[in-house]
Parts: structure tokens; C-alpha cells; sequence
């Protein structure tokens, strides 16, 4: 089937559709985020949720023992707990924090949710660090396509592998982390400069491969 044609601007909606770079980008990186913070990869900062509430909610949920007795948080604590003690060193509170995040992830998933943009940012300085030198593959949605209505677009292999620069990366992140769609294809319309000459070719794309 053919595409439709591009409407409005110098060079049509580019970027702008379901098949936006930013937004195949964001996905890709809620699916990276949820693995990393489901395996203890990456733990958000401890203050970000209190320990009574963490607790509360691994003691009241399927998987919540099983989460504890994974981060290595003694039986005893959450019996102290349920007990009414509130006193829990400060190790201990670091493994409930690690046994929350991963049963929340989890949970999240099992629902078809992502991480809220209070936890992307908390996490985001994190994902920039393990970002940083990173490689990226990119598959244009229909390189034939772009060259037939991009301004000066030239056809180039299907799948471009490419190293962003730290700023593309920062910018991709932190666009990501506050969960505004339009910051993400800004941001990736962007990064497209870095990747080629004319830039359009990687507007839209089909997939966007990376591990951090």
C-alpha cells in the first residue's frame, strides 16, 4: 500500500506521524528502562518513594516476599514491620528500596504501563551515564520513499548503525525522561543531522535498536 503523501511545511510532516523517530525512540527506551529497572540494573534514588510506603506495598502484593527475599531483606524486617516497628537500618532500607522498584517495574509491565515521568527523571542521570559511547541502529521506514519526496534526500542502505554524540544522547534522555512526545521528535529530528546529509532520510523510521 502506498504511503500517504506529506502535508504542510517545507518538507511535509517529517518526523511528526506514528512513525516519528522520537516516538519509536521512546518506545524503545521504555522497554530498555522497564528490563533494567525490573532486574535491578537500575534503581531509582531512594527518596523518591519513602520506606513505609515501599514496604506497605511489597507486603500487600503478589510477589512482594519474593521480591524482598531476592534483594536479601531479612524475614524478620518485614515481620518487625507488620509488628508495628518502624526502626530499619539504613542497609536494609537500600534493599527495600531495590525490592520495591523491581516488583513496581514488574507490576507495570504485567498492566501495559511505563515509568511516570517523576521516576524517568529521577533515573535519567543514570541512563546518560550508561548511554554515553553507546551505538545505535536505525532502520528508515521506506528509503525509496524519502528520496522520492525529501528535498534532495538520497537513497542509502536500509539499516544505519551510528555512534550519537554525548549531547544527542543527553538530549535524547532527558526529552524521554519528561514523557512529552513533541520533545522527543525535536530532539530526534535533531540527532537525524548528526546521522546523515540530508537528515530526512531518518525522520521516519521503522526500527531503532540500542542497549544500555
Amino acid at each position: 500500500m502506498a504511503r500517504p503523501q506529506h502535508t504542510g511545511g517545507p518538507l511535509g510532516n517529517w518526523g511528526r506521524g506514528p512513525d516519528s523517530g522520537g516516538v519509536t525512540f521512546g518506545e524503545q527506551m521504555d522497554s530498555e528502562v522497564q528490563d533494567l529497572v525490573e532486574s535491578g540494573d537500575i534503581i531509582p534514588p531512594q527518596e523518591l518513594i519513602d520506606t513505609e510506603a515501599q514496604l506497605d506495598y511489597l507486603t500487600s502484593r503478589r510477589g512482594g516476599r519474593a521480591a524482598l527475599d531476592r534483594a536479601g531483606v531479612p524475614r524478620r524486617t518485614a515481620r518487625r514491620w507488620q509488628a508495628g516497628a518502624r526502626n530499619v537500618s539504613r542497609i536494609n532500607r537500600e534493599k527495600i528500596n531495590q525490592a520495591y522498584w523491581t516488583l513496581r517495574a514488574t507490576n507495570w509491565r504485567r498492566s501495559g504501563r511505563t515509568l511516570p515521568p517523576t521516576v524517568r527523571q529521577a533515573i535519567a542521570p543514570q541512563l546518560r551515564q550508561r548511554a554515553h559511547g553507546r551505538r545505535m541502529t536505525i532502520e528508515p521506514v521506506d528509503p525509496r520513499d524519502v528520496a522520492r519526496q525529501a528535498q534532495g534526500a538520497q537513497s542509502t542502505a536500509s539499516e544505519r548503525t551510528v555512534r550519537p554524540s554525548q549531547r544527542s544522547w543527553d538530549r535524547l534522555i532527558d526529552s524521554w525522561a519528561t514523557g512529552d512526545e513533541t520533545l522527543m521528535e525535536d530532539a530526534w529530528m535533531d540527532f537525524a543531522s548528526e546521522i546523515d546529509s540530508p537528515p530526512e532520510l531518518y525522520y521516519e523510521v521503522a526500527h531503532i535498536g540500542f542497549t544500555l
